[in-house]
């Protein structure tokens, strides 16, 4: 059925109060393999810091998608595109301020894309600014894109400067999950194989969060206040427990990238951009 575009284009969502401790902060780092190879900033109370992907989990919310005639069970995650304008403290409370900005429209009986924004207000500036592609299938046919759109970075044709592979664990859905996405298909084998996958894949906001991860730990020094854009296209599933491949190439903002799944060869993310500070 295609999307009320009239109901959607425009759309602000009330403002909301997140409330978090150093446990939440620590709880997603851990999710992503933090803490491993010695690194404990990320992980420990003393000095930390705050892995800057960890402000998507906070502006998570598809409370509004009911109301606004979305049927969630058609929502594919396409891709995220972050702003980090200053540090998210490790703990605190933040206001999120968000709503639909642009639609894409696929065509009748096809696709349809609804573009996102959400930013976080703390201590009275704005910190993080998450722009958030969510395809919606059988959305299309409304009467046409408007509004913003996606974009999506093209890659070089050339060899990568640097590939890095990065191992998951069997169990990494289990932990996102409690960070507030309880979707089943990242749990439930019966609710996975319903929706054409062979067992519960790893969400793709945990996808993004390792390549974050894997960015900050290899580009940045360790550094969150170095990266200030990162994103990157959903292009395929991850099962927990599947290696990641990354290639890497370097530009002269930071890095792009793209990832793939060594065990099936098969994409997982494209498109990806890292604007690192000097």
């Amino acid at each position: 059925m295609a999307l009320d575009r009239d109901r959607l284009l425009g759309l602000e969502f009330p403002a909301r109060r997140v409330d978090y401790t150093d446990r939440d902060t620590m709880l997603y780092a851990l999710s992503l393999g933090a803490g491993l190879g010695g690194n404990l900033r990320l992980v420990h109370e003393e000095d930390q810091l705050v892995l800057p992907s960890f402000g998507q989990a906070l502006a998570f919310d598809d409370s509004w998608m009911n109301e606004a005639g979305v049927d969630l069970a058609k929502v594919v995650h396409g891709g995220l595109d972050l702003q980090m304008e200053g540090a998210i403290a490790p703990a605190g409370s933040v206001e999120v301020r968000g709503g639909i900005v642009g639609l894409g429209d696929k065509g009748e009986g096809k696709a349809a894309i609804i573009v996102q924004e959400t930013s976080l207000i703390q201590s009275g500036r704005r910190v993080f600014t998450s722009t958030s592609s969510l395809f919606v299938r059988g959305g299309g046919g409304f009467g046409g894109s408007i509004g913003r759109q996606s974009e999506m970075t093209a890659l070089p044709e050339r060899t990568a400067d640097q590939t890095i592979e990065v191992a998951t664990r069997a169990d990494q859905a289990l932990l996102f999950r409690l960070l507030g996405d309880r979707n089943p298909l990242h749990a439930l084998p019966e609710v996975a194989r319903m929706a054409g996958f062979d067992r519960p894949i790893l969400h793709g906001a945990a996808t993004f969060g390792i390549a974050c991860l894997t960015v900050l730990q290899h580009f940045c020094q360790g550094d969150p206040a170095r990266l200030s854009r990162f994103a990157a296209r959903f292009s395929g599933p991850l099962y927990p427990g599947e290696t990641l491949i990354f290639s890497f190439w370097t530009t002269p903002a930071g890095v792009v990238f793209r990832a793939g799944t060594k065990e099936r060869g098969m994409p997982v993310l494209d498109g990806g951009r890292a604007d690192i500070r000097a």
